[in-house]
């Protein structure tokens, strides 16, 4: 019975049916997409393994490490770590295990004619990657076999991938050029290998084999091996083996992987891929939860306003508060079900845009295989019918708060101001957005920051609640000027939205939501990358830097460069992500820093970290540390003090810190001994080294002596003192387009819904504009009406949704920089404006042009 009355008042109410519709579709949309990449970074995204294709089990590092401090939090690593090599023997002794092939990988490139380094594909389209160097005991693994010529056997033989071989016409008996870390040398091409995979595809990264004495020469981690492949007995399940290994294995840090979870090991940037894919859908679903809900929530809390009439007679003939609860629940679930279950594909679709976009900025590979299944869409459908239902709830109180002898008085018009309960739960709750907004004035670290950002998220929400008063006193503000400027139309205007806060609200509070929420998620990186490229500049003293080959200067080179006349100085770096940990109220909280790994303490003449307390110069060891004050806030860490850190491989280590400097944003916020980071990570070249002329050397001629050094390490580029600061510019751009890409379907989805909702506000004004056009009003004049009616909402919205994020960003700002300007580019913040703005006009002033069509005798019959 209910739902056959649900289904009637659907009928009847096309307007609100369509706006609650279309805000559910997009909830669902966007919670499909972003689930699917949330599944894809958990489970079964990636690649498939290539070289690893015939190991049904694969060995590798650990891939996330544990925290204890009354709780356990569990934190997974960016990329597997390198093995003891011990492990290989430990693996071939297990039962059923046949073959136990270690496998090593390592940058190694051909050398181009030119003197140049090999070219290959651009990896953001396709996939392909530089080649890379491995030992040819591993070679079955693939597997890859010998298509012509024979293995390498000694020192300088090589075997190349067919598909390398192809594209530099080299044959075996051939001489090649080979860049690895260290020199380029010449190598005999003593064979050709072809890669058997089932799937035909050609190799992500083209390999380049050598015999298994100097491929060890050649890895920077001695005594250790990236992986272990494992080529089961006949008729062994890898499953079974699988547990038998991890136990054997328990303790070592080596972990099993099967199916499509071996392409973690073989290729380290899925690994890293999925971890980010995993962060930002995670935390992008619960904002579009929460966004769905508001939206939701003002869709149907503005439908009910419209139908207060309806309801009011329902409960004037002895309709029950559970019935009426009833109706609408069934109202909203037909709605909220039919529409999220369209919204799945569409989300599919757009998880598969979403990853081409983020391919294109780097941020995962090319050739990223998402993992579909029916959880992400059964997960977004429930979600959004739930945030529907839950939204219905509280247009249901407000329904049957009333006696029914009273509702039919109450609904015969619009309460001229707002309820006393809203404004007050709003004021609090921007009270409580601006007190968290205040924290970094009371607190260093990052926990104050991002404390600051979600009070501003909060202080945006709260103005949908204040909407109503805001919108009164700013219409009173304005009333002058607008009567002033706009004539007989603006007068009407003024008076039209004056009388009715609570319709003049519906419009500001969607659209000063937008604004704001805009503002705060893109201001923070903004300003974040803003204040590292400043930092970065001002650092960077060296002359010169030396930067690129294959994957990064090799760490041979700073000792050469150090060594050349007229140098002052010479500093290598090596960047990695590294975590650290504190107890915070009973539980662990794990932070994600960049650190870089300094070969040694860096001259005044190559960089300056701003160091505010002790020496760069104590840094020895795996036993200290320099922090950026910003960590050491956050941390909780001094002068003299232990930290917590958790290196790259999952190794924990608790050094002293023996420095803190200022400019961690632009060089990172931990700082080591470079050797510790080479031994407990997958690097094995540096980033780059800078490199100081001494005070009256001829700079022209130092300049020629690191090009005459760089031209033996091909690929090495000589660049001058600001060449390292455009380079980060560039990553830093990459950075906030990581960030603005996820965001702008939030954004999309958040303009949609305010469209969608001044729509409804305006179809309801069907009667309203019937009455004046039989009171001799054309349509021209009540278009007219409406555009300057439009254009106050717009400009109240912009300067609420304007004004609001200023407190937070200031005070995340000065958390983060030390300066209260935040940083947001101009031309950002006059397109969100100008997208908000269009919204706006267009929502308001196409309705109004399509009800105007109907003749004035039928629009003041309509139902309002």
């Amino acid at each position: 019975m209910i739902f056959q009355l649900a289904r009637m008042t659907l009928r009847e109410r096309k307007a609100g049916l369509v706006a609650a519709f279309v805000a559910l579709l997009g909830s669902s949309m966007l919670l499909t997409a972003f689930g699917v990449l949330l599944q894809s970074g958990l489970v079964g995204g990636g690649v498939d393994a290539q070289r690893y294709a015939r190991a049904p089990v694969v060995v590798g590092g650990r891939q996330s490490f544990s925290v204890t401090a009354g709780k356990t939090k569990v934190k997974p690593l960016s990329r597997p770590a390198p093995l003891d090599d011990r492990v290989v023997a430990e693996v071939a002794a297990v039962e059923g295990v046949r073959r136990a092939l270690p496998d090593i990988t390592f940058p190694a490139r051909l050398v181009a004619p030119d003197g140049g380094l090999d070219a290959t594909n651009s990896e953001r389209t396709n996939g392909e990657r530089p080649s890379s160097g491995h030992n040819w005991s591993g070679a079955p693994l693939g597997p890859y076999e010998l298509t012509r010529g024979w293995a390498p056997e000694r020192p300088g033989e090589v075997v190349l991938d067919a598909a390398l071989a192809d594209r530099v016409h080299a044959e075996p008996g051939r001489r090649v050029r080979v860049a690895a870390t260290r020199e380029a040398r010449e190598y005999l091409v003593t064979g050709v290998a072809a890669l058997r995979t089932p799937d035909g595809r050609p190799p992500r990264s083209p390999a380049v084999f050598f015999c298994d004495a100097e491929a060890a020469a050649l890895y920077a981690h001695p005594g250790r091996v990236d992986a272990v492949g494992v080529l089961p007995e006949p008729g062994t399940d890898p499953g079974a083996l699988a547990d038998r290994l991890d136990r054997r294995l328990a303790g070592s840090g080596a972990v099993t992987y099967l199916g499509g979870d071996r392409s973690r090991v073989e290729f380290p940037d899925v690994a890293s891929a999925r971890s980010g894919l995993v962060e930002s859908a995670a935390s992008l679903g619960a904002t579009v939860v929460l966004i769905a809900m508001i939206v939701v929530a003002s869709t149907l809390a503005l439908d009910g306003h419209q139908r207060r009439r309806e309801l009011a007679l329902l409960r004037a003939v002895a309709a029950t508060p559970r019935q009426v609860y009833r109706l609408l629940a069934a109202e909203v679930l037909v709605v909220s079900l039919a529409a999220a279950l369209l919204g799945c594909l569409p989300g599919v679709l757009v998880a598969g845009g979403l990853v081409k976009g983020l391919a294109l900025a780097g941020v995962v590979p090319g050739d990223f295989a998402l993992s579909y299944g029916p959880l992400p869409p059964l997960v977004a459908v429930l979600a959004s019918v739930l945030a529907a239902e839950v939204a219905a709830l509280g247009v249901a109180r407000r329904a049957v708060a009333v006696r029914p002898v009273e509702a039919l008085t109450e609904a015969r018009a619009a309460p001229a101001r707002p309820r006393r309960a809203r404004t007050v739960c709003g004021a609090l709750l921007f009270l409580l957005g601006v007190a968290a907004a205040l924290l970094p004035l009371l607190l260093d670290g990052v926990l104050a920051v991002a404390g600051a950002g979600t009070g501003g998220l909060v202080m945006v929400v709260a103005v949908l609640l204040l909407a109503p008063p805001l919108a009164g006193a700013a219409s009173r503000l304005l009333a002058a000027p607008v009567r002033r400027w706009t004539g007989p139309h603006g007068r009407l205007a003024v008076a039209n939205v004056r009388a009715d806060s609570r319709q003049l609200a519906s419009a500001i509070g969607p659209l000063a939501l937008a604004i704001g929420f805009a503002l705060i998620q893109l201001g923070i990186p903004t300003t974040t990358a803003a204040a590292a490229r400043e930092q970065a500049a001002a650092g960077v003293v060296a002359d010169f830097t030396l930067q690129g080959g294959p994957g990064g200067p090799p760490p041979g080179v700073v000792g050469e460069a150090a060594a050349l006349p007229g140098v002052a100085g010479a500093t290598g770096v090596v960047r990695v992500e590294v975590h650290a940990s504190r107890e915070v109220l009973g539980s662990p909280e794990v932070f994600t820093y960049l650190a870089q790994g300094l070969s040694s303490p860096p001259s005044p003449a190559t960089l300056d970290l701003d160091v505010t307390a002790g020496s760069l110069t104590a840094l020895r060891g795996d036993d200290t540390v320099a922090l950026g004050t910003g960590a050491a806030a956050t941390l909780g860490a001094h002068l003299g003090g232990r930290v917590r850190l958790h290196l790259p491989d999952g190794a924990e280590l608790r050094p002293v810190v023996v420095a803190l400097y200022g400019r961690g944003l632009g060089f990172g916020e931990v700082t080591l001994p470079q050797d510790v980071l080479f031994a407990h990570s997958t690097r094995q070249v540096e980033d780059a080294v800078f490199v100081g002329a001494a005070p009256g050397a001829d700079e022209r001629r130092l300049a020629a002596e690191l090009r005459s050094l760089a031209g033996r390490y091909p690929g090495l580029e000589v660049l001058d003192a600001g060449g390292l600061s455009a380079a980060q510019q560039e990553q830093a751009f990459a950075s906030v387009l990581t960030s603005a890409l996820p965001l702008a379907l939030v954004f999309g989805y958040l303009a949609v819904s305010v469209a969608n909702t001044l729509v409804l506000a305006t179809l309801g004004r069907v009667r309203e504009f019937a009455l004046l056009r039989l009171v001799g009003a054309s349509r021209e004049q009540v278009v007219r009406m409406m555009r300057v009616e439009a254009g106050v909402v717009v400009a109240i919205a912009v300067a609420v949704g304007t004004a609001v994020p200023l407190l937070p960003l200031a005070t995340i700002s000065l958390g983060l920089t030390g300066s209260p300007v935040p940083y947001v580019p101009v031309p950002l913040y006059l397109g969100v404006v100008a997208l908000t703005a269009l919204v706006g006009l267009t929502a308001v002033l196409v309705p109004t042009r399509l009800v105007l069509r109907a003749r004035p005798v039928e629009g003041i019959g309509v139902r309002g």
